[in-house]
């Protein structure tokens, strides 16, 4: 198969090399692999990345660039809309991912159920964040035997790409959209936990990347609300979609009186507590219309 690796771009000169490198020393003919580079960056990444590719041949290179700032997904849908390969990868320009990544996510399109594989997170550098994603892989995990899991991780997402739909251009969860979209045209979408991909995480900045993600699966879910309890989409629709939407939704509501006593404490109160505040502060971003399609990469994890 072929399989195009599509990295969407915004003033990443500090980490793209470093992506370039991991992203061609895969296990995977590279004669079966192009790099989609879709790019609104103002700083010097298109040209550390044309000037790497001049010293390489063997892989196949598109880049787009744009001046104009849309946003991910925007970003991801040029970048999806240019690859020709059988099975598109969607990676952020920040994160390392494990060698042997591609043939395992082939593996899983054995199955031709499957239309979306998603991988399991390593976290380097937080370990708060390490702790919430161990949790939630085993979630992930369990979801993917049920059916299939909801959330695909933005890090490394791979698809048929003949199931590709637009992403909304105001998504605020782009990565998990195509997994959304993918399960209601009757193709499953799991969590392959040989898939490793490795992210450097840091307290600064953690908890305004969880408020935007939090806002972006809020929203996601409430958009999707059809699925909910709905036969149609088998067990994903009676089980897996309903628990996400009552963890994500509804619990925050009902904790509200608790998780606005902690914030204004500024107590954690665990894993679980940590994560019920940061969806509501999602909601009321949300709320507040104060939600945004764009972000500025962290300093923190950058360098």
């Amino acid at each position: 198969m072929k399989v195009s690796i599509v990295i969407p771009t915004y003033n990443e000169e500090n980490t793209i090399i470093k992506k370039l490198e991991n992203t061609l020393g895969l296990y995977y003919p590279k004669e079966d692999m192009e790099i989609v580079i879709s790019d609104c960056s103002s700083d010097r990444t298109v040209k550390l990345v044309k000037e790497y590719f001049s010293q390489r041949r063997d892989v196949k290179l598109i880049i787009h660039h744009e001046d104009e700032r849309k946003g991910v997904s925007y970003a991801d849908n040029v970048g999806f809309s240019l690859a020709s390969g059988d099975i598109i990868v969607r990676t952020d320009a920040d994160v390392l991912l494990d060698e042997n990544a591609l043939i395992y996510a082939l593996n899983s399109f054995s199955d031709k159920k499957i239309g979306c594989v998603t991988g399991r997170p390593f976290s380097l550098g937080c370990g708060l964040e390490k702790k919430y994603r161990d949790i939630n892989t085993r979630i992930q995990e369990w979801e993917s035997k049920i059916d299939s899991t909801l959330i695909a991780h933005g890090p490394f997402t791979a698809f048929r790409r003949e199931l590709f739909r637009p992403i909304d251009e105001d998504s605020l969860a782009d990565d998990s959209e195509i997994s959304i979209k993918i399960r209601k045209q009757g193709y499953r979408c799991i969590l392959n936990p040989d898939i490793l991909f490795y992210e450097k995480t840091s307290e600064e900045g953690r908890e305004e990347q969880k408020i935007r993600r939090a806002s972006g699966l809020v929203r996601l879910l409430w958009r999707n609300k059809i699925l909910f309890l709905n036969p149609k989409y088998g067990k994903y629709g009676m089980i897996v979609y309903p628990f996400n939407f009552f963890v994500m939704i509804i619990l925050p509501i009902i904790l509200s009186p608790l998780l606005l006593l902690l914030v204004a404490l500024k107590v954690r109160g665990g894993t679980v507590l940590e994560t019920e505040q940061f969806l509501l502060k999602g909601m009321y971003r949300l709320i507040s219309n104060k939600a945004t399609v764009y972000w500025e990469p962290d300093a923190n994890i950058r360098g």
